[in-house]
């Protein structure tokens, strides 16, 4: 902004209107004479004309423009300098200096000609060069996870601007809080300099930055400053796609699937335009309305043959959220099997109708997990082989062939949750024996004794870790694990009725929860290769109030998660830049390679091939998927491939708003003067200019008088003039 050291010499800007006075109303008129020769010549003649009428016209701007710019000139006015307007005020003393470049997805925006993040890289490069003498420094990068890009504070300039070329963009989401703290431990090394610093090169890109703490340092050193230049882009309008689902079940026939799209109004401003899906050779369009802050859900029936589809929105100012792929087919899905002993007419009274709707609400879309209900008198080997985890929810004394097939699904290495309820035969002795892990010993009714009944809580029970992680007590000790964050909200739980086991010696290995009255609620342990967790009371509200506390849904969803094993980690069959994919794992397999297909944006190098490490038993993790886009993950052994599985990579939703912090520890720090007074940003003097104006303007004006006049004769070329001169000379 343009700053004046003599403002009160504005008022010599009205000067600038006294020609125009003088044009207009104030020139000595004098009387009109119509003269025929010279309308005659006038006539003949009117070019010459217009270029008097001209002349007079530019004679009367420029004398405008030269009052105007003495009285500016006079008021000394200051402008930002554009090399220099982005300097921090860092000060003239040796210092250690963190610089914090947010790379997360926000930061793609256009600004001024280029993204975010270009403009902060640029900012943090001429910080760096403007360093003072002695300073040392290092760069942090916020985005998912943060890293620190120098192992300590460096006073090598060079190597600190290479670090910051070589920083590519990912989208990814911020990690805030992390960059701080890896800010704040590289300060501890500057604690013999004079100032410490941090400067946030940011958007403050609201999800990320709101909850983001200042540094804080608790040594004996200076005190830390933050310095905060935001980056704003050129528009915070924008639109997105913020899911992308698949339900299968759509269409009966199998032909065609449905896709569920979630698009969201991220400005201030309506929006209103197309989406589309492509599948295969189809492309559908459908116009979306979205008032400011809005979300719509949008439904296409897209070829089932179709392995991928293509979401797409308009282009705006941050164009990674405008595009999402999704699989359409069902591979990664958790497929989940509820035998239903007890089938009632009313939806609400059978036995696995709040198990259903808690998977469903669990799954977090329809791609996710697959629920399928099967009668329990028609269970066999072949209902039940293409499903993860089945619930057994109050079977009756099963028959030869539901036994058979409830084995053979157990021998294959899947996962049965066995809920029990009023179908429990009298005496117990043998139910499911050889399905469940321990032997069931009777029922207990408490009712209303005492006008209570028995809390379900935690065992406090503390397990031996197991040498191998399959063995039963692994299976009880993580499923503990997994429930541990729920102990508050189970303890809530009412139950009137329940299964009593029979002890053995290794019964405390398997209990993953207990009954107030001491006795084994949970159970689990493995049948063979099987995994098998018994829950002694019933799914439905007959013998407890279970299914309608808020504990419910993340106790089925964990318990069925803990069941599934290494297909529960797929079920997703998507990641989001910057967490690693966690994939299962052949068991004859000793190496992964991940390559990628496609990249969602050409700036972005997407890996080719990438050797993912065994961090667990039956477990990959590939944490090098920093672009998004569709790859495909092939287990090999001895180099020869063994299976292929599609994996698909997201950027983030949650950046998607571009609107900064407005609450949260850095949100009055931002609104602090961050930039040199007087002024904030670095001013030029403009008075000079001017006055170099100025006379440029008399200059000119001189030549129109004197190139103007009428009646003057023609001046003398200046080839006749040396001429003349050089016959004088001779």
């Amino acid at each position: 902004m343009i700053e004046f050291g003599s403002p009160w010499m504005l008022l010599g800007l009205l000067a600038a209107a006294v020609p125009l006075w003088l044009h207009l109303f104030g020139r000595r008129r004098a009387p009109v004479v119509y003269f025929s020769a010279l309308d005659f010549i006038l006539a003949q003649n009117p070019k010459r004309a217009r270029a008097l009428q001209l002349r007079e016209w530019i004679l009367l701007g420029l004398r405008c423009l030269v009052l105007a710019l003495l009285a500016l000139a006079l008021a000394r006015p200051a402008v930002p300098w554009p090399s220099r307007g982005e300097a921090l005020a860092i000060g003239n003393q040796p210092q250690a200096v963190v610089l914090i470049v947010d790379d997360s997805l926000s930061m793609d925006a256009t600004a001024r000609g280029e993204t975010s993040f270009e403009l902060a890289r640029g900012r943090a490069l001429r910080l760096i060069e403007a360093l003072p003498a002695g300073s040392r420094a290092a760069i942090v990068a916020s985005g998912l996870p943060a890293r620190a890009l120098n192992r300590q504070l460096s006073a090598d300039r060079a190597a600190l601007s290479e670090t910051l070329h070589r920083l590519p963009f990912r989208p990814r989401e911020d990690d805030a809080a992390r960059a701080m703290a890896l800010a704040q431990n590289l300060l501890e090394g500057g604690a013999d300099l004079p100032v410490r610093r941090v400067v946030l090169l940011s958007d403050l890109q609201g999800t990320g930055w709101r909850n983001c703490p200042p540094p804080v340092l608790a040594d004996d050193g200076p005190t830390v400053q933050l310095n905060i230049d935001r980056i704003d882009p050129d528009s915070r309008e924008n639109t997105a796609i913020v899911d992308a689902t698949v339900d299968r079940q759509a269409d009966r026939t199998g032909a065609q699937v449905r896709v569920e799209v979630t698009i969201a109004n991220h400005g201030h401003r309506a929006w209103r335009d197309y989406v589309s899906v492509s599948a295969g050779e189809r492309e559908i369009k459908s116009l979306v309305p979205l008032q400011p802050g809005e979300t719509a859900r949008r439904s296409f029936l897209v070829p089932a043959a179709a392995q991928w589809a293509e979401v797409q929105l308009p282009a705006d100012v941050l164009g990674a959220d405008n595009h999402r792929t999704v699989r359409l087919d069902s591979a990664t899905a958790l497929r989940v099997a509820l035998i239903n002993g007890a089938p009632r007419p009313v939806a609400r009274d059978d036995e696995v109708f709040f198990a259903a709707r808690a998977l469903e609400q669990a799954a977090g879309g329809p791609s996710e997990v697959v629920v399928d209900v099967l009668p329990a008198d028609k269970l066999t080997v072949a209902a039940l082989a293409d499903h993860d985890v089945a619930v057994a929810a109050n079977l009756a004394q099963t028959g030869p062939e539901g036994i058979a097939a409830l084995q053979a699904y157990l021998q294959s290495g899947k996962g049965l949750l066995v809920a029990v309820g009023d179908n429990l035969p009298d005496p117990v002795n043998g139910y499911l024996r050889g399905i469940v892990p321990v032997e069931l010993a009777g029922l207990r009714a408490l009712g209303q004794r005492n006008g209570d009944n028995p809390t379900l809580h935690m065992t406090q029970l503390v397990l031996e870790r197991a040498p191998a992680a399959t063995g039963p007590v692994g299976l009880a000790a993580r499923l503990r694990d997994e429930l541990m964050p729920f102990a508050d909200g189970l303890a809530e739980v009412r139950v009137s009725h329940y299964a009593l086991v029979q002890p053995t010696a290794d019964l405390a290995g398997k209990v993953v929860a207990r009954f107030g009255d001491g006795a084994p609620a949970l159970l689990a342990g493995h049948v063979g290769v099987g995994r098998v967790v018994l829950w002694t009371s019933t799914l439905d509200r007959d013998w407890t109030d279970f299914p309608l506390q808020p504990a419910y849904l993340p106790w089925l969803e964990r318990t069925v998660h803990a069941l599934a094993g290494s297909r529960a980690l797929e079920r997703k069959g998507a990641v989001e830049v910057g967490h690693a994919a966690v994939l299962g794992r052949d068991e004859r397999a000793d190496q992964l390679e991940v390559k990628a297909e496609t990249g969602s944006d050409a700036r972005i190098a997407a890996p080719t091939i990438l050797q993912a490490a065994l961090q667990r038993p039956a477990m990959w993790s590939v944490a090098e998927l920093d672009a998004p886009g569709r790859y495909t993950a092939t287990e090999l052994r001895n180099g020869v491939a063994l299976t292929s599985r599609p994996l698909l990579v997201l950027p983030p939703h949650t950046e998607s708003d571009l609107y900064p912090a407005e609450t949260g520890p850095l949100a009055q720090l931002r609104a602090a003067p961050q930039r040199q007074q007087p002024g904030q940003v670095p001013k030029s003097p403009a008075w000079t200019a001017s006055l170099v104006a100025l006379l440029l303007l008399l200059v000119a004006e001189t030549a129109v008088l004197a190139r103007g006049g009428r009646g003057r004769k023609r001046s003398p070329g200046w080839r006749q003039w040396l001429r003349a001169r050089w016959a004088r000379v001779g």
